[in-house]
């Protein structure tokens, strides 16, 4: 039976938990404009809430016009094939991290440097100032408009059995990642063998030890129940794992000026709400990990900071070496 934690989490997670809201009202003989918005999580996440709230919102101020159907991991497409479809048109709106992201813009991977930020307070100082606003425009020649930051809350490291406290203790265990040239790097770095996953594959390959472990933060865990096949949980904080709110161009440019201009108000408003939601979530979902029987382990953040250095040195071509001093000398 489901423990009364996880029911609440889910219940909140979801909300009303439809994929489409229904539309108050909508012009006599008119067909309400649907957008199609796709996430890598379950319908569990709440990124799946996020999503049908931002709808709501939407759909009340247009008046019906635009209504939001909102697609969990994997059925608009694979974690990277979600972000290209918003450039084609085909993904009208996508909420995705930056490590997903990045594929179709290389200067994200900026935000995904480990051990980067050292608390969410300095992440979110320079998302919000010129650095964060400047990588919004920036994709917009990638055919993709970035509307928004969120998170999606702190990635640590979780394994089957392995505590983790200390960079050696992933020495040689298969780590699945995002597919992100910088998480490769980074946990190469470290000594592990990166594994690139969707994470709708994560489950089966964790219970038949095709790789030992993951780094996802808690809510991650909660939503995909994967505390039922990793026990250890090291709190890495490795990245902060900064997300954004996307919107194809060719779709919203095609629809009404007035509709664009609620789209994006609404998606501006939608980021403290999310911040919000992601802290109050992690805490509920690492309470639920733990009820489930997984061991959180404190870690050594200096020597895990320190032997990924030369991921900084590997990447500075590739992200541009003006951009890479100026975020680190921002998050410093």
């Amino acid at each position: 039976m489901m423990s009364m934690d996880r029911r609440k989490f889910i219940q909140r997670s979801l909300g009303t938990g439809a994929l489409a809201v229904a539309a108050p009202y909508v012009a006599r003989g008119a067909e309400p404009i649907i957008l199609k918005l796709g996430h890598p999580d379950t319908a569990l996440h709440p990124s799946h809430a996020l999503g049908n709230q931002l709808g709501k919102m939407i759909q009340e101020r247009t008046g019906g016009a635009v209504t939001v159907r909102v697609f969990p991991g994997g059925q608009l497409g694979s974690n990277t094939n979600i972000v290209t479809g918003l450039a084609t048109g085909i993904v009208d709106l996508c909420i995705h991290t930056t490590g997903g992201a990045s594929s179709v813009y290389t200067p994200l991977q900026v935000l995904d440097l480990p051990f980067l930020f050292r608390d969410a307070a300095t992440a979110e100082r320079v998302l919000d100032g010129p650095i964060g606003q400047d990588l919004l425009n920036g994709m917009t020649a990638t055919g993709i408009y970035g509307l928004s930051w969120g998170t999606h809350g702190w990635r640590i490291t979780e394994t089957t059995n392995k505590v983790v406290r200390e960079p050696a203790d992933l020495a040689g265990l298969k780590i699945r990642i995002q597919p992100s040239p910088v998480f490769n790097a980074m946990f190469k770095a470290i000594g592990a063998v990166p594994i690139v996953m969707d994470i709708t594959e994560l489950y089966l390959a964790l219970s038949q030890n095709t790789v030992q472990g993951m780094e996802v933060p808690f809510m991650a865990v909660a939503s995909s129940k994967l505390y039922e096949v990793t026990k250890q949980a090291g709190l890495t904080n490795h990245v902060y794992n900064s997300s954004l709110l996307m919107a194809s161009k060719v779709k919203l440019d095609s629809l009404d000026a007035k509709h664009q201009e609620v789209i994006r108000q609404v998606g501006k408003e939608i980021g403290p709400v999310w911040r919000k939601m992601v802290i109050e979530k992690t805490a509920e979902a690492r309470k639920i990990c733990e009820d489930k029987g997984m061991t959180v382990s404190e870690t050594n953040y200096p020597a895990f900071r320190k032997v990924v250095q030369p991921v900084y040195d590997e990447f500075r071509t590739t992200i541009g070496a003006e951009l890479v001093d100026k975020v680190v000398k921002a998050a410093s």
